[in-house]
C-alpha cells in the first residue's frame, strides 16, 4: 500500500501538521477523560475525525501516541517553569509565579494541566509518578532549600514545605475543575501565594 492510500481525499489536501494535531489533541482529550487504557485507537479516531490510516502513519500504536503527548507536556511545563519561575530571584517572588504559572495554565489550557495531574500512564512511561511526584516535586523541593539556604524560609523537612506549596495549588485546581469555584483562578494568586508563603517564612 503506498503512503497517500492510507489518507482519505479530503487528507490528502490536509497538511501533515495539521492531522497530526488533531490526532494528539483528540487522545489527549480522551486519556484525560477517560483514562489511557479506556481510550481505543478507534475512540481516538472519532474524536479527531480522522481516518485510522492517517492516524497510523503519524503514530505506529497507541503507546507512541501517549509518549509522544508525554513528551511534549513535560517540556512545556519545563519550558514554562525555566521562564515564569526559575528566573524570578526572590522565595516568594518563585512561589507567586509557580502559583501564576499553574493557575494561568489551567485557564488557558485546563486539558493539558490535568493531564500533567492524572493521567500519564504509568506502564506505557514506565513511571508511576504524576508531576506533582516527579518534575514538580523536583522543582519546589530545589525551591524550598534555596529559600532555607537564604534565609528566607524556616528551616523545616523539605518534602513538608514542597507538600505545602504543591497541595494548596492542586487543591485550589480541583476546586475549580469540580465548580467549586466560579472564577478564574487568576483571580486568587496573589491570596493564595500569600497564603502558601505564610505557612514558610521565618
Amino acid at each position: 500500500m503506498q503512503v497517500d492510500d492510507k489518507f482519505t481525499a479530503e487528507e490528502k489536501k490536509t497538511p501533515n501538521t495539521q492531522l497530526k494535531e488533531k490526532i494528539f489533541n483528540a487522545a489527549l482529550k480522551l486519556f484525560v477523560e477517560k483514562g489511557y487504557h479506556s481510550t481505543s485507537i478507534p475512540d481516538i479516531v472519532r474524536e479527531a475525525g480522522v481516518s485510522t490510516g492517517a492516524l497510523y502513519h503519524h503514530y505506529p500504536s497507541k503507546e507512541d501516541l501517549a509518549r509522544e503527548i508525554h513528551k511534549y507536556a513535560i517540556e512545556e511545563y519545563l519550558k514554562k517553569y525555566d521562564k515564569e519561575v526559575r528566573s524570578k530571584n526572590s522565595t516568594y517572588d518563585k512561589v507567586r509565579a509557580y502559583t501564576g504559572l499553574l493557575f494561568r495554565w489551567l485557564e488557558h489550557d485546563p486539558v493539558m494541566v490535568q493531564y500533567l495531574l492524572y493521567s500519564r500512564p504509568r506502564e506505557i512511561l514506565n513511571k508511576c509518578l504524576s508531576i506533582c511526584s516527579e518534575e514538580g516535586l523536583q522543582n519546589t523541593v530545589e525551591l524550598v532549600e534555596q529559600g532555607i539556604n537564604s534565609g528566607e524560609i524556616r528551616p523545616m523537612s523539605t518534602f513538608l514545605a514542597a507538600s505545602v506549596i504543591s497541595g494548596i495549588i492542586v487543591r485550589m485546581i480541583e476546586l475549580r475543575l469540580d465548580g467549586f469555584i466560579q472564577h478564574s483562578l487568576v483571580e486568587y494568586i496573589e491570596a493564595t501565594a500569600n497564603n502558601i508563603w505564610l505557612s514558610l517564612k521565618i
